[in-house]
């Protein structure tokens, strides 16, 4: 009877603990659904992605029932509930409001501006930042299983501009691209506190797709001129592939003694190791 009872109470234990939950993102504007938002601990690895209908499911085994869930994603609030609350809503729904952005009128024609290009131009072939399939045998023999299912990191690299600039283009060189099928992906454009990315500025999630077609010379540019990000000082420019069950590889070219960061959902920024420097670059407009 006695076993009987402690195999009951571990039953009940296990299942407390184990606990995923399901939900969908949607604009409180006009509940359209809010794909590819990040979901996550503020102090914890662990989250997820909405997917493109702006469904989502969270793994809180072993959760505290105080610790903090984080949404995070371009053009709208950050979203915040601790896990005991998420559980006791009626409806796993979420609304996210629209943050609202104050656009400041810029005078062209009053000031001269110039053409540049910042941030890190490395073309080096040798020093790189791999990214992996996670079906690859590479990738496997690295990464625990539960890393694998992560999705792949997202890097962080800090700009500055003495004047104040709009964001004309973004680049990647890569030391090499060998993917069969074209990678989505996203930019992220982030303000500065500490040294570290902060809050984010861009007023919308700018998605792209990373193929062999749309790289020339080893350098991906995407042209974000239409989307009139500015800036002054420092910001950090992020990069993050949405899938890794791609085929092949691709490294990104990178230098050292840099300052850059990574992670994965919404948890603390990590600086990169050996102060490798990812070399990501803008093409900006600035006062002359």
């Amino acid at each position: 009877m006695k076993k009987h009872f402690l195999l009951l109470v571990i039953f009940i234990t296990n299942f407390c603990f184990a606990q995923i939950i399901s939900g969908s993102l949607i604009s409180s504007e006009d509940n359209t659904p809010i794909q590819f938002a990040k979901i996550g601990f503020e102090n914890i690895e662990k989250g997820t992605f909405s997917d493109e209908k702006g469904d989502f499911s969270i793994d809180l085994t072993n959760i505290d029932g105080n610790s903090i869930i984080k949404i995070e994603i371009a053009g709208f609030e950050s979203y915040k509930i601790s896990v005991a609350n998420l559980m006791k809503l009626n409806s796993t729904t979420i609304d996210l409001n629209p943050k609202v952005i104050n656009i400041q009128e810029v005078e062209i024609s009053s000031k001269k501006y110039v053409v540049k290009n910042v941030g890190y131009n490395s073309k080096s072939k040798k020093i790189h930042l791999d990214y992996l399939s996670k079906n690859s045998s590479i990738a496997i023999k690295k990464y625990t299983l539960e890393e694998l299912e992560k999705p792949q990191a997202e890097i962080a690299v800090p700009i500055q501009a003495k004047t104040k600039s709009k964001i004309n283009k973004i680049n990647i060189n890569f030391a090499k691209f060998e993917v069969s099928n074209p990678i989505p992906a996203r930019f992220i454009i982030y303000s500065e506190l500490d040294g570290k990315p902060d809050k984010i500025l861009n007023s919308e999630d700018i998605f792209f797709s990373v193929s062999s077609d749309n790289i020339k010379d080893n350098v991906f540019t995407l042209d974000v001129s239409d989307k009139n990000i500015w800036f002054k000082d420092k910001i950090f420019v992020s990069f993050q592939p949405l899938d890794r069950n791609f085929k092949g590889s691709f490294w990104i070219s990178a230098g050292f003694f840099g300052s850059s960061y990574f992670r994965n959902f919404v948890e603390k920024w990590r600086k990169l190791p050996a102060s490798l420097v990812p070399s990501i670059n803008i093409d900006v407009k600035t006062e002359k």
